[in-house]
């Protein structure tokens, strides 16, 4: 793999991973709506509490 190569599949890994992190805070903002526990939220989407109580002050 030549470094051209290598920057492109670390770029892409980035962009993977940003875009499951932005899926799972997607499905937390339906589960918050639908007024679901947070631990349960938590559970589902593997974000933590802290994060589920920033997105839910977003949200009011």
């Amino acid at each position: 793999m030549n470094k051209a190569e290598a920057i492109s599949n670390a770029v892409m890994s980035t962009k993977v991973r940003e875009g499951m992190e932005l899926a799972k805070i997607e499905v937390a903002h339906s589960m918050l709506k639908d007024e679901l526990p947070l631990e349960t939220i938590s559970k589902y989407s593997k974000l933590s509490i802290e994060k589920l109580e920033e997105l839910k002050k977003e949200n009011e």
